[in-house]
């Protein structure tokens, strides 16, 4: 069955929340149509992972990996089995899901004066993101970040945080001994 012929059938199918949990079972296919599957998401560049982060409907969740990660086009993806694709794209969510983890992993929580001083109000998103490692990095080009592999940013990322930790628990074991 094409990808054109499930979605067909399930826009009338009376029991989608089946479809989706055995979609989740399906495994990471080696090949979607003839364009071999990546082993890990690991050369995924920072723009692409922004892009597989903005899915926001089913379409996109069906769409939207194979067509940054494979090089598919919508035609293409329609035309191939449906089983492979909705494995793939489903694996590929799971994948995502493990970055954000990653990224997230990566935050301090405030402290009380941080967040009297207002810490909340520090949060930029992901132009904040993309911001801090041109900054860091010293690129002027904001999208020149976006062609950077995620993983090098989430290294950045976990170096600083480390540093960070390390400073406040210096500054206090300072601030104890005084």
């Amino acid at each position: 069955m094409t990808v054109k012929e499930f979605l067909i059938l399930s826009d009338v199918s009376s029991s989608k929340e089946d479809i989706s949990s055995q979609m989740e079972k399906l495994p990471r296919p080696v090949k979607v149509g003839d364009v071999a599957t990546p082993d890990t998401l690991n050369d995924l560049t920072f723009g692409q992972l922004i892009k597989l982060q903005s899915i926001a409907n089913t379409m996109d969740v069906i769409l939207l990996p194979c067509r940054e990660l494979l090089g598919l086009t919508d035609e293409e993806i329609m035309m191939c089995d449906a089983e492979q694709v909705m494995g793939f794209s489903m694996w590929a969510a799971k994948q995502v899901e493990k970055i954000n983890n990653l990224f997230a992993s990566t935050s301090v929580p405030p402290t009380q004066e941080e967040a009297r001083a207002g810490i909340e109000q520090m949060q930029f998103g992901m132009f904040g993101l993309i911001d801090y490692f041109a900054t860091r990095m010293g690129i002027t080009d904001h999208e020149q970040v976006e062609s950077v592999p995620w993983v090098r940013i989430y290294k950045c990322l976990d170096i600083d945080t480390k540093r960070y930790v390390f400073q406040r628990r210096l500054r206090k074991i300072l601030s104890e001994e005084k």
